[in-house]
């Protein structure tokens, strides 16, 4: 690990004696129980986050965020704000390192940028994620010093599915007529519902009012809903220059990323190595990647191109290259010129988890081959260009009426389309499949099959790449707005 040390410090601009400083967190110690533990860094050392504070994530802070599913089955993930200083990052890095040490290297670690985490990371959090301005530190953290001379704070609330609330300038240019706000003004919480706002949109935001309400302000706050009152409430209004503001706002912005950004790209193979001090990335596959390829002894680089980065470690390698994965992973999006924000997993030999074995169409373990597991897509092409938002940790009740989606079973593709889907979207919902399949860079049998299933004509087949099926979940309005408002809030 000195290694490691050593480039953090030059990387960070730290002292050896700070990185070294004792943790006021016993790492020995996590990870026993199953559940979600989460940390912020603070002066170099881990504090951890409050149970009721799950959620909420300072853009000027980095975090830790640690997942047992079992006593011998982890995800670790360092979380960085986009104001999060270069001591607090490093920091980050090398906890995330003694973490995974602590757990004699069996974690998959991921690595997660403000606004582009992880589907698998957003998972953990059903009411989505709140971006809070500054740091922790900034705050005030008791109720009544909080409510004390507060200023109104503006939540734009975005993603159908993973939903990302963050803080925007209270003003009515920040306002659009297709997504969600949360205006803030300490005792009162206002959920604006514009006409061209989702179903999914609407239930997601009250929950995150009703959950700042109840757990953030101790039940000492009231939400109000606007819907069909949206441009008529006056206290609303009254922060964005009145009324008259509302007839100003603009209709919804389609700035959702393309999900297919690198679609000339294949899949592509490199062996790391740094024997010269500076990290070299040797292509041994492309297109075509096979499990023969990895060498114990080594480290490689699995670019998946829209799938991310995979740094995996050979059983072979010592305790600085495995410390090294995350600074490789980051060297190689600079050589590249990729985005920062590009996803960078590291696996273990012995431990790579499905999001890494996909890739390889041979892949087995022992002498069994590893099945597929399926995954889940919300998908959309209203604007010309595919957008793909997948859903982890899948059930029936993520498929939803409004929506088309898409359930990738490797070698059948089944195009699941809501009741409430709009005409469009039924209309191209084949295209839209046969896009997905021709973007996408998986291993697959030449004839992939397409199959459209409409809601309520689910067959056998597409009903068991769910945990459990109730036939009866989309007979009744259970998970409409007015009865999610009546669950909520009681009114």
């Amino acid at each position: 690990m000195e290694n490691l040390l050593k480039s953090i410090l030059n990387t960070h601009s730290l002292s050896f004696q700070e990185l070294t400083m004792p943790a006021n967190v016993d790492i020995s110690k996590v990870g026993k129980k199953e559940g979600l533990e989460i940390w912020r860094i603070k002066k170099f050392k881990l504090e951890p986050v409050a149970k009721e504070e799950y959620g909420e994530f300072y853009t000027g802070d980095a975090y830790i965020c640690l997942n047992t599913k079992s006593t011998s089955e982890w995800n670790v993930h360092f979380w960085l704000g986009e104001d999060a200083t270069t001591d607090e990052m490093g920091t980050a890095a090398i906890k995330t390192v003694e973490m995974d040490q602590a757990l004699a290297g069996l974690p998959v670690q991921y690595r997660e940028i403000q606004c582009h985490e992880s589907s698998l990371f957003l998972s953990y959090f059903p009411d989505g994620i709140r971006y809070l301005s500054g740091g922790y530190d900034s705050g005030y953290h008791h109720v009544e010093d909080m409510l004390k001379d507060w200023k109104p704070r503006l939540f734009h609330c975005k993603g159908k599915r993973n939903v990302r609330c963050a803080q925007v300038e209270c003003k009515d240019k920040s306002l659009n007529l297709g997504d969600v706000f949360i205006l803030d003004l300490g005792r009162e919480l206002y959920v604006w519902m514009p006409p061209e706002s989702g179903r999914l949109e609407r239930i997601k935001g009250m929950a995150c009012a009703k959950n700042i309400a109840l757990v953030e302000r101790h039940g000492q706050a009231q939400v109000h809903i606007l819907d069909s009152d949206w441009d008529q409430d006056e206290t609303f209004w009254s922060h964005f220059g009145g009324k008259s503001a509302a007839k100003k706002i603009a209709r919804a912005r389609n700035d959702d990323e393309d999900y297919w950004k690198r679609t000339s790209e294949q899949v592509t193979l490199y062996k790391v190595s740094d024997a010269s001090g500076s990290m070299k990335a040797t292509k041994v596959a492309q297109g075509e990647v096979k499990q023969s390829e990895l060498d114990t002894k080594d480290a490689f680089i699995l670019d998946a191109v829209n799938g991310g980065i995979f740094v995996w470690v050979g059983k072979g390698c010592n305790i600085d290259e495995r410390s090294n994965a995350f600074l490789w992973g980051e060297n190689y999006l600079k050589q590249k010129k990729l985005p920062k924000w590009t996803q960078v997993t590291s696996v273990l030999e012995g431990v790579e988890p499905s999001s890494f074995t996909q890739w390889f169409g041979d892949w087995e373990e022992g002498k069994k081959k590893k099945s597929f597991e399926p995954r889940l897509f919300q998908v959309s092409d209203n604007s010309g260009k595919l957008v793909v938002e997948e859903i982890a940790n899948f059930n029936q009740e993520s498929l939803d009426g409004d929506d088309v989606m898409i359930l990738d079973a490797l070698n059948s593709i089944y195009v699941w389309v809501g009741a409430g889907a709009n005409p469009k979207e039924k209309e191209g919902a084949q295209n839209t499949a046969k896009k997905y399949l021709q973007q996408g860079a998986l291993p697959r049998h030449k004839n992939t099959t397409i199959e459209t299933i409409y809601q309520g004509k689910e067959t056998p087949t597409f009903k068991k790449f769910f945990r459990s099926w109730d036939d009866k979940l989309f007979q009744s309005d259970d998970r409409s707005v007015e009865s999610m408002r009546k669950l909520l809030f009681n009114r």
